[in-house]
């Protein structure tokens, strides 16, 4: 392949990042200085998250790299609206073990195409050489002050909710390492996961906790348990999973990871209200409920039957 036009960093973001991406009114300085420079609404917190992926760990390096763009911000992304977050813009951190036009040129696509979707304006970044491809994103957001959701305020007696079905990533994995260019199917929503942000605003003024299942629905409740002081009790036949319950991979989709589907808590007494979403977001199922702590972050029952919880309930980073 050949190597990017002209020489070296500055370059290779004027090429590539400089331009294309869409624009935030509140951006008051962009690419291409030493910083950016970003005014907040009058009354809003600023929220900001990063998330790194490293090629064969996070992602297989011989994927298109349109499709590893997309990937690497809607997972960033995906933080944002967890946490109610009106998306603002992001930083980009990208370490290349070489600079190929063609392999630059199909990622800032790829990167555009979900930057216009998730409405994120690109504010800089860095570049660099290094052994193996490492993405880092940098996304922020805001929220009316003291409105963002965290996943430390769930309560005895609240219900449990996923935003939609739950498995497609996990069970996408083995397709996905087999034939990192197809992106079909199962395969479409580990490379698009669906990041969602209109839920999580609406959710601002109704869940007492949330956040995004990344890492597995069992090991992620047991976050918001941790963080709330309480144990959350989940009904196995009411969680909405891409294999059915009796089938043999149905424990894969619990642990997982790769959903980027939400996962909240909201008062019993407004169970109404949460059922109204339904009409916008048809997927949200309620899942359990929330309990005093009893020793065990997350309760796994079936039928009034406690299942035993698998040692590994999720995806491991170290």
């Amino acid at each position: 392949m050949s190597k990017a036009t002209g020489s070296g960093e500055f370059a290779l973001i004027r090429e590539f990042f400089a331009s294309g991406f869409p624009r935030n009114k509140h951006t008051r300085l962009g690419v291409g200085d030493d910083a950016s420079i970003v005014m907040p609404p009058a009354g809003c917190d600023l929220l900001q998250s990063i998330d790194t992926q490293v090629a064969d760990v996070h992602f297989p390096a011989t994927a298109p790299a349109h499709l590893i763009a997309q990937r690497a911000l809607r997972c960033a992304a995906s933080d944002l609206a967890a946490m109610g977050a009106e998306p603002q813009g992001f930083h980009l951190a990208l370490t290349l073990p070489n600079a190929e036009y063609e392999w630059l040129a199909d990622f800032a696509s790829g990167l555009r195409d979900a930057a216009h979707e998730l409405d994120l304006d690109l504010l800089g970044g860095d570049t660099t050489s290094g052994p193996c491809l490492v993405i880092s994103i940098q996304v922020q957001g805001w929220a009316p002050a003291g409105s963002a959701l965290t996943r430390a305020s769930a309560q005895i007696g609240d219900d449990i909710w996923v935003s939609d079905t739950i498995g497609r990533g996990a069970l996408a994995l083995p397709q996905v390492l087999e034939n990192p260019a197809q992106f079909s199917g199962l395969a479409r929503h580990y490379y698009f996961p669906q990041v969602q942000t209109p839920l999580g605003i609406q959710l601002r003024d109704l869940a007492t906790s949330c956040m995004d299942i990344s890492d597995g629905l069992l090991q992620d409740a047991g976050h918001i348990a941790r963080a709330s002081g309480v144990t959350l009790e989940l009904n196995a036949t009411a969680i909405p999973t891409i294999a059915e319950r009796t089938d043999s991979r149905w424990l894969q989709c619990i642990t997982g990871g790769d959903d980027y589907q939400l996962l909240f808590t909201v008062p019993a007494a407004r169970r109404k209200e949460a059922e109204a979403l339904r009409d916008e977001f048809s997927g949200i199922a309620r899942i359990g409920k929330v309990i005093a702590h009893n020793g065990e972050d997350v309760l796994l029952q079936e039928e009034g039957r406690p299942l035993e919880l698998p040692q590994h309930n999720g995806y491991q980073h170290f």
